[in-house]
């Protein structure tokens, strides 16, 4: 049965930094407001996502008449969970597996809990497959991530 998702894994922030990504990748400075055109991205969101871009040091921006945002980055070092990371807070399965979390259930029982070890095991194979591709990968095709 099809239930309907509440949240997704890749948020809009990062789905819009994909595209920003995709038409600065030829490397010369674009206005902001034609990649939002020619990427269908609300303008409002772009400057909030190419100022984290730039403090990773994927893009650069310049103001002015002639200003804009170019690519600065290697694609081919930055991965999808790295992209995730820059841009959202870091997004487990379940609450029990942020570093730190207080489970009151282990606390009553006095045990390990095997559905948290179960989902820390199917996290960290998420985290492995967001980290195997590039994101010039995910932009240019790889041969493992068609069916």
């Amino acid at each position: 049965m099809y239930q309907k998702w509440q949240e997704t894994m890749i948020t809009n922030e990062t789905d819009y930094a994909i595209r920003i990504i995709r038409a600065l990748e030829d490397g010369q400075v674009h206005s902001v407001k034609v990649v939002c055109e020619e990427e269908n991205i609300p303008l409002k969101f772009a400057y909030k996502i190419l100022g984290k871009l730039r403090d990773a040091g994927i893009v650069s921006n310049t103001s002015g008449v002639h200003g804009g945002s170019r690519l600065t980055g290697d694609l081919r070092q930055f991965t999808l969970l790295d992209l995730m990371g820059i841009l959202e807070n870091r997004s487990e399965l379940r609450k029990c597996l942020v570093p730190g979390y207080r489970c009151d259930w282990k606390d009553k029982k006095k045990c390990s809990c095997q559905v948290q070890e179960g989902l820390l095991k199917i996290q960290k194979k998420i985290d492995r497959e967001l980290s195997r591709y590039s994101i010039y990968d995910l932009l240019h095709g790889n041969p493992d991530l068609k069916e």
